[in-house]
C-alpha cells in the first residue's frame, strides 16, 4: 500500500470517528450525568491507549515542565468534554460537530499568540467566515438573549478547549511520546473527577448498556478519531488531512438521522457550510501545491 493510500485510509478513519463519537455520547447523556459520562469515556480511552503507551514508555523525558503542561492539557480536556455534554443536551450532534471544526482556526490563532507562529491573511478571513456562519445559524430566531446562544457557546468552548490542548501539546511534543502524553492526561483527569462524590456514586450505578455507549464514544472520539488523524499527518499534508476530515459533519448527519430521526434546520446547515468553506479556503493553497508536486 502506498503512503498516499495509507494516509487516506487514516484520514477516512479520523473522519468516521470524528463524526460518529457524538452519537453514543448523546445516548449516554439520556440516562447518565455529564461528569459521570466524562469519567466513563476517559476510562475507556485510557484502556484503549495503554498498549501503545506501554510500548513507547521509554521515548519520554520526564520533567516538572512536562508535568505542569500535562496537567493543563488534562484540565483543558475536562473542560472540552464537559462542554460537549452541555452542547449535546441543548443541540443536535451534527451542530456540535460543525461548530467544533472551528478548533482548527482557533488553534492557529493561539499558536500565533503564544508560540509566535506566523499566520496568513487567509486565517483572518476564515475567522470572519466562522462568525458569519454562526450568525446565519441563528437567523431564524436571532436575538441577544444568552439562553438562545447557549448551545453555540458550549460548542465553541469545546473547540477552544481542544485548540488549547493542541497548542499545549505542541509545546512539549518533542519531549514526550504522543501516546504516553495521552495516557498521562487521561489518568490525571480520572483522578480529578474521582474526587467528586457525584462521579463516584454515578459510576457505581452504571448499567451494562451505558458502559457500552461510553466505550463506543471513547473508541470513536479520543481513540480512533484523534489517533488516526495523527497518523494521517505522517503520510498526507495538513491540507489534505483537514479537507478529508471536514466531511465528519456529514457522517454525524447521517447517523443522527438513523438513530434519532432528527436533522438540523436549513439555517444551521447553511451557516455550517459557510464555516466549513472558510476553514477549507485556508488550506486550499497547500492542497494545490501538493497536487503540483505529484504531477
Amino acid at each position: 500500500m502506498s503512503d498516499q493510500s495509507k494516509g487516506l485510509s487514516f484520514a477516512l478513519l479520523a473522519t468516521l470517528g470524528g463524526g460518529l463519537y457524538a452519537i453514543p455520547y448523546r445516548l449516554s447523556l439520556e440516562t447518565v450525568a455529564p461528569l459521570t459520562v466524562i469519567w466513563g469515556v476517559f476510562l475507556w480511552a485510557l484502556l484503549f491507549s495503554l498498549p501503545g503507551a506501554w510500548l513507547a514508555r521509554n521515548q519520554t523525558k520526564y520533567s516538572w515542565k512536562i508535568g505542569r503542561i500535562t496537567l493543563l492539557i488534562s484540565l483543558a480536556g475536562l473542560l472540552g468534554n464537559y462542554s460537549i455534554c452541555q452542547a449535546l443536551n441543548l443541540a443536535s450532534p451534527t451542530m456540535l460537530i460543525l461548530l467544533s471544526r472551528s478548533e482548527i482556526i482557533i488553534a492557529m490563532l493561539l499558536s500565533w499568540l503564544f508560540l509566535k507562529e506566523i499566520i496568513t491573511a487567509r486565517v483572518w478571513v476564515a475567522v470572519v467566515f466562522i462568525i458569519a456562519g454562526i450568525i446565519v445559524m441563528k437567523l431564524n430566531i436571532l436575538s441577544f438573549e444568552l439562553n438562545e446562544w447557549s448551545a453555540i457557546i458550549w460548542a465553541i468552548t469545546t473547540a477552544f478547549s481542544f485548540a488549547v490542548m493542541q497548542v499545549l501539546t505542541k509545546s512539549i511534543i518533542h519531549e514526550i511520546n504522543p501516546q504516553v502524553l495521552n495516557v498521562s492526561r487521561l489518568a490525571l483527569a480520572l483522578v480529578i473527577l474521582w474526587s467528586l462524590e457525584e462521579v463516584r456514586s454515578g459510576v457505581a450505578v452504571l448499567e451494562f448498556i451505558e458502559w457500552q455507549w461510553l466505550a463506543l464514544a471513547a473508541f470513536c472520539g479520543p481513540f480512533v478519531g484523534r489517533v488516526s488523524y495523527t497518523y494521517a499527518l505522517r503520510y498526507l499534508t495538513i491540507s489534505k488531512t483537514v479537507i478529508v476530515g471536514s466531511f465528519s459533519p456529514v457522517v454525524s448527519l447521517i447517523f443522527e438521522l438513523l438513530v434519532f430521526g432528527t436533522l438540523i434546520n436549513g439555517y444551521e446547515a447553511f451557516g455550517g457550510t459557510i464555516m466549513l468553506a472558510g476553514i477549507l479556503w485556508v488550506f486550499l493553497p497547500g492542497l494545490r501545491r501538493s497536487v503540483k508536486l505529484v504531477k
